[in-house]
């Protein structure tokens, strides 16, 4: 599968697409992978804080397996380029809101997350929603700064404009990590785990700002982006994009361990 002229148009203007259905076969599978992590790792999600695994999709061989998928395959090559890298997952309950954020501010090469929520969410119980077009590189625009509602516009959080992207379990959701995104009136257990990716590094400028993310996992406690089994079960394709990473993660363990030191526990998000 590769994505349309028009789709990738839209995600270049927008900063986000939604591929309908796109996962309705295996979704039932999925949902049981997703839950077999969380007892695997002994956590019960207490409904009152984010729970959350890194890595995620790393733990399970059919959730490894995503990274071989045509869907997720045609997207990440149509968006990123043959070569990409896969950077890491994240698997999540969430309880409440989601104040506005973004995951990243990247001025070179392309971060993206692709999303996959296990339960319904609609505007008003946990949808995510996204500002279009605030992924653009331009700091200026104060629009960009949604979580100041109060303070610019004299409106609360959760009535700035933008688009919400109901969900069904099955669709995908593809964004720029440097877009504006929030979820509000969500209950306490809604399910949803990412896999993020990009552009290969080409320049110093991209290498630079990878190790950065790469050496962000740090806040997790752990010593790599990717589980053994990740890598144990990775075919030549699946292999080539992971090899940058695995070439630039040296000071992750290093840096893991201070934060194994001065951190109560690992980050939730």
């Amino acid at each position: 599968m590769t994505l349309t002229t028009q789709q990738l148009r839209f995600f270049e203007e927008f900063g986000f697409i939604k591929l309908k259905q796109a996962f309705a076969p295996e979704i039932g599978e999925i949902t049981r992978e997703f839950e077999q992590v969380f007892i695997d790792r002994g956590i019960v999600h207490d409904g009152v804080k984010r729970s959350c695994i890194v890595p995620f999709a790393d733990q399970r061989e059919k959730l490894c397996a995503l990274l071989d998928h045509p869907v997720v395959l045609g997207a990440a090559k149509s968006l990123l380029g043959d070569d990409f890298n896969y950077l890491g997952s994240d698997g999540n309950y969430y309880a409440g809101d989601t104040n506005w954020h973004t995951d990243g501010f990247h001025v070179v090469g392309r971060y993206i997350k692709m999303a996959f929520y296990l339960d319904p969410v609609r505007k008003d119980t946990g949808a995510l929603r996204v500002v279009p077009g605030s992924h653009a590189i331009d700091t200026k625009w104060e629009g960009r700064h949604p979580a100041k509602a109060e303070e610019l516009y004299g409106i609360k959080p959760s009535e700035i404009p933008a688009q919400v992207l109901d969900n069904d379990p099955g669709d995908l959701l593809i964004f720029n990590h440097n877009i504006m995104h929030a979820a509000f009136g969500g209950n306490a257990r809604r399910r949803m785990f990412t896999l993020n990716l990009c552009s290969r590094a080409k320049t110093d400028e991209e290498m630079a700002d990878l190790e950065k993310f790469i050496n962000g996992n740090a806040r997790f406690w752990v010593d790599s982006c990717y589980s053994d089994l990740m890598r144990r079960t990775a075919g030549p394709e699946r292999q080539r994009h992971l090899e940058q990473v695995l070439q630039h993660e040296f000071a992750l363990p290093g840096l893991a361990a201070k934060c194994r030191e001065t951190m109560p526990e690992p980050a939730r998000g």
